[in-house]
């Protein structure tokens, strides 16, 4: 029995060059990833929440050195499937002979017997067809591997290759598919269950079969104790371990969806859909996983509590101010609403009057208006270039006489909105928004009518969340950006995120201002009443809400120091909701999640800049740019009766709630 296994020998051993050059085999080199898709991870802040692998097909793959993978995951593979894997040069003569005097009996290929690099041989380099030549050629790449190549350069290889059943291919990619965690933290007992894997991955499936795969492990652990890795007592300690396997999952998981489809957008077009999808590329992102969850609760629970009155999807973005970092994306209500596949964060809506913050920052930055002015809420008639004639009304209807601009604001009001537009012009406007953050707003200053200030033109919440941003951050503006680091497959790093010092979007006299006027219960309590889902108690929070004439969109957008959000509600189809104004419909997914995010933290608030000068008008401190006082006393209300402020400078009047 031996002589035939000894002529075997004699001929892989004495022959491999000369057949290597005759055969025309492929090259070995490149062993580490030759014909290897890899994934690419992307995480979160902390690079251990995994929210999504983007691959090729069904497979997931991430390539670890073998330093990163648990010893007892080493010595198990090496136990069962290749026991003398440090002594032979690429072959295991006895059993190769053995199994090949068994399938020249029967006159087929069944017989195991290859060891490790054989393995790895037919899994890169060989077609699956199981012929006496095919595994001619394998012995002969086994030997030629075994020459090029260390041992654990050959070990690594085969872990990262491997198939390990439910698409997970490589040790790493196993040991999440089955277990939740990073191949290094693999116990004994969870090592050995996935090394008795690859022999049946379907069969032997954890999910469908633990009895199954329980069985073969005890098997590992036996092959463990005969090559005196571990001793009797600790395989049996192994094999009584309970195991907590991870809740089974498909390919196409993703923890974030709008986010990491925005985030897997960017590196295409940085690095081309196939790094993306088969260069194996590890993605630190600014997602926060805490203040994510947070928001797609929030966004989720909220849209459900209104779908009586047609609301069936809604959006979230946050953003740091600080650093433009995006802590959270939420593009819809869940992949089961209407339209549910698109993100409604990047997606341009009109912001209705949310938009209103950066009419109010013109109008204080250029001078013609400050928080000491007044306006009268009184109808008005603009004239358009082409003749016609504009005219804008409140959302409640009426007409509230002279106001001070901060209950202006925070009422929303439309026509005082307008009149403090066309006082600073509509070219200034567009100027401050671009400035702030809106990229939408590419056409001419000429091209826009004065309804831009209600919101007439259409806006990503994103970029709406940026603008919040830029006040939030005392005038700095700061791209919004999701990609803190990308590292190749090798460990080399693509790229890494350097500290933003942002652009001036805005003074920090003018930001303090806005911020100030936006924080006031006081200043929209005509029209919200006190104490609205605006407020956050315990917290300064600057807040403004926006909605269509239509109710197709509304909006709720605001900041701390430290955050700012802005949050959609409405339909993608761009129906209409039923009587849903901003206050309704985000402003409490905007209240739960600030509520939420901001507990147990310390208030924090803007000192007041230098080169402010308070002064008190009308009952309430008004902060002045310098030089703008005469302005202001020039702009206050008339002399006149009650009616003339229509009681708004006293924040008394109907409780009205809209947007």
């Amino acid at each position: 029995m031996a002589a035939p296994a000894i002529f075997l020998a004699v001929l892989l051993v004495v022959l491999p060059g000369m057949l290597y050059v005759w055969a025309g085999l492929p090259s070995t080199s490149n062993l580490s990833t030759a014909r290897l898709p890899l994934s690419t991870r992307i995480y979160d802040r902390t690079g251990t929440v995994l929210l999504a692998e983007i691959h090729q097909g069904s497979e997931r793959r991430h390539v670890v050195p073998l330093s990163q993978v648990a010893r007892s995951m080493q010595q198990a593979t090496i136990a069962v499937e290749d026991r003398t894997f440090y002594q032979h040069g690429g072959l295991n003569l006895l059993r190769t002979g053995q199994a090949g005097l068994d399938d020249l009996i029967h006159l087929r290929f069944n017989q195991g017997g290859s060891t490790i690099t054989q393995q790895l041989v037919k899994n890169i380099y060989l077609s699956g067809n199981r012929t006496v030549l095919r595994k001619l050629d394998e012995a002969i790449l086994a030997i030629e591997i075994e020459h090029q190549y260390s041992k654990a350069q050959i070990l690594e290889a085969y872990l990262n290759r491997i198939y390990y059943g439910n698409q997970a291919y490589g040790v790493e990619a196993a040991a999440q598919t089955y277990f939740g965690e990073q191949a290094s933290q693999l116990s004994l007992s969870e090592a050995a269950l996935l090394a008795g894997l690859p022999q049946a991955p379907t069969a032997l499936d954890p999910f469908s079969n633990l009895s199954g795969a329980r069985a073969r492990q005890r098997i590992v652990l036996d092959a463990m104790v005969k090559a005196g890795e571990i001793t009797r007592a600790r395989a049996r300690s192994a094999s009584a371990q309970q195991l907590t396997l991870r809740k089974p999952s498909t390919a196409d998981d993703v923890r974030a969806p709008g986010f990491v489809h925005w985030v897997a957008a960017q590196l295409e077009k940085t690095y081309g859909p196939e790094l993306l999808k088969n260069g194996g590329l590890t993605v630190v992102t600014s997602l926060d996983w805490n203040l994510q969850s947070i928001a797609q609760r929030q966004v989720r629970e909220k849209v459900m509590a209104l779908q009586r009155q047609h609301v069936t999807d809604g959006a979230l973005v946050a953003l740091d101010p600080n650093t433009g970092g995006v802590l959270a994306m939420v593009g819809s209500a869940g992949p089961d609403v209407p339209g549910g596949e698109y993100n409604m964060a990047i997606v341009p809506r009109q912001p209705g009057s949310a938009f209103k913050i950066f009419t109010y920052s013109a109008a204080i930055e250029s001078g013609s208006f400050t928080m000491g002015s007044w306006i009268n809420d009184s109808p008005v008639q603009v004239r358009l270039a082409d003749g016609s004639t504009y005219t804008p009304r409140n959302y409640d209807g009426s007409y509230h006489g002279w106001q001070p601009i901060p209950f202006a604001l925070g009422n929303s009001l439309n026509i005082p909105a307008v009149k403090v537009e066309m006082g600073t012009g509509i070219d200034r406007v567009i100027d401050v928004a671009r400035r702030m953050g809106v990229q939408a707003l590419t056409q001419p200053s000429s091209a826009y009518q004065p309804s831009l200030t209600l919101g007439g033109y259409e806006v990503p919440l994103i970029d709406m969340a940026a603008g919040a941003s830029t006040l939030a951050a005392q005038g700095t503006y700061r791209r919004p950006q999701a990609i803190l680091q990308v590292v190749a497959h090798d460990g080399s790093t693509l790229y890494r995120y350097a500290a933003d010092k942002g652009k001036p979007g805005l003074t920090p006299q003018v930001s303090f201002i806005m911020a100030d006027m936006l924080s006031s219960d006081r200043n929209r309590s005509l029209e919200f009443g006190r104490n609205s889902d605006l407020v956050i108690p315990g917290h300064h929070v600057a807040a403004k809400t926006g909605t269509t004439n239509d109710f197709r969109d509304n909006l709720t957008i605001g900041f701390t120091p430290n955050l700012a959000v802005a949050v959609w509600v409405g339909n993608a189809d761009h129906t209409p909701m039923r009587n849903v104004s901003g206050i309704v419909g985000a402003a409490p997914i905007f209240h739960g999640f600030m509520t939420q995010v901001l507990s147990g933290q310390p208030d924090s608030w803007y000192a007041v800049p230098d080169g402010l000068h308070a002064v008190t008008m009308n009952g309430y401190t008004a902060y002045l740019l310098p030089g703008t006082e005469q302005v202001a006393q020039s702009q206050q209300a008339p002399t006149c009766d009650e009616d003339c402020n229509g009681s708004g400078g006293q924040g008394h009047g109907r409780h009205k709630k809209h947007g």
